[in-house]
């Protein structure tokens, strides 16, 4: 089910890219400007992990270091697997960063649920 989101999604992003540029972008620059979005996305979720942990207790915080630890393996690797599909291309960049950016906009969703949680004991 996620592969088939994350197709879409950048199918959605290519034709974005093509239709609201009022001038040609290189492939190279479309991969910079995919990872400037999974950088934006990274630092926003830094900032959201680091308001998180700042409210749990030391068994919380043990448990979310490790569930953060572990949730990171699993983004490279899922995003490793889906820029698999264009090994050797000039898009594999942008497909890896734009894997990245979605991911982490769904963690950053997650851990901002947990906050809103926290508020509420």
């Amino acid at each position: 089910m996620y592969f088939f989101k994350m197709k879409k999604l950048i199918i959605v992003f290519l034709l974005l890219l093509l239709f609201n540029n009022t001038h040609a972008q290189t492939q190279a620059e479309m991969n910079q400007s995919a990872a400037r979005g999974y950088y934006k996305v990274d630092a926003e979720l830094n900032k959201v992990y680091k308001m998180l942990i700042s409210k749990l207790d030391e068994n919380r915080k043990s448990l979310l270091i490790k569930a953060e630890n572990d949730w990171i393996k699993y983004r490279d690797a899922h995003c490793k697997f889906e820029a698999s599909f264009y090994e050797g291309g000039s898009m594999q960049p942008m497909i890896y960063s734009s894997c990245l950016e979605g991911i982490t906009q769904d963690r950053i969703k997650e851990l901002n649920k947990a906050i809103k949680e926290l508020g509420d004991y």
